[in-house]
């Protein structure tokens, strides 16, 4: 079946910010990440932007597939920043895999869409209706698929997570409960909550019933089903689980975890 040669370029731009925005979001669940409003518009206003190179003359595949890589690398700086990019690009690149994947099969089996391909960028005339059914299509597969990784990594499994800070060096044993989903939202990195009797020891003026700032802690306020209050935590100078380096804060628990021979709970994110 043949389609008209006709773009309507509004049509690309909102279709084109929506799709983003909704990728943006869907990477951010996928990486149990927080991303600020701001930081979605401004990316999806750079992926909407980017359509334009549909307008263009026919380009080589490898220029043009290096012209969205490229346009695509932009758009994970913007939202993301650059910690931990390579990481965060494959996963934005998979998703988009993933929901053109999900809006093909979807528009074979429903009802045929108008489509042009130039430059590595898809026009489609369809609904909003429809647009927005094959968009929740899509981010309910990305969330099974994280559903199922969070599952296999939240095994009765206890890792080996060791941490040092200045000269001192703490060996714990660790649990991975997709349940921790605290962050710290200055630096956007995750908390590994870990026992006081580990950690309190490194800060010999801190009291954990009395709050107050000691040199190389800060407070951090959290919220949670059962209440909400404050945490103390700090940056160690490194930390690795079951050998892996990653970057995380720690927080120190009021309460005693340790419980059969557990003293510290990460999110399982912290894993990929």
């Amino acid at each position: 079946m043949l389609y008209p040669n006709i773009i309507y370029i509004d049509t690309l731009i909102i279709i084109n910010l929506y799709v983003n925005f909704f990728l943006i979001k869907a990477c951010g669940a996928f990486l149990h990440r927080k991303i600020s409003t701001a930081r979605c518009v401004l990316g999806a206003a750079a992926g909407g932007a980017s359509s334009l190179v549909i307008l263009l003359p026919s380009l080589p595949l490898t220029l043009s597939s290096t012209i969205k890589l490229a346009l695509g690398a932009v758009l994970v700086l913007i939202v993301f920043g650059r910690e931990r990019f390579v990481k965060n690009a494959l996963v934005f690149f998979v998703i988009n895999v993933i929901f053109a994947g999900v809006m093909l099969i979807l528009s074979l089996f429903l009802s045929p869409l108008s489509m042009i391909y130039n430059n590595g960028t898809v026009y489609f005339d369809i609904s909003f209706l429809a647009l927005l059914s094959f968009t929740a299509a899509a981010y309910l597969v990305i969330r099974v698929l994280r559903y199922f990784l969070d599952v296999k990594f939240n095994a009765d499994r206890i890792y080996s997570l060791t941490f040092q800070y200045e000269d001192v060096s703490r060996k714990l044993q660790a649990f991975a409960d997709s349940g921790n989903t605290l962050t710290d939202f200055f630096t956007g990195k995750p908390v590994i909550i870990c026992d006081k009797s580990t950690c309190a020891s490194l800060f010999p003026e801190f009291d954990i019933n009395n709050l107050e700032l000691v040199k190389g802690l800060r407070l951090l306020p959290y919220s949670t089903i059962n209440g909400s209050g404050i945490i103390p935590v700090f940056k160690p100078d490194l930390i690795t689980i079951d050998g892996k380096q990653i970057d995380a804060l720690i927080g120190i628990s009021k309460e005693n975890i340790n419980k059969n021979g557990v003293n510290a709970i990460f999110s399982p994110k912290l894993l990929f």
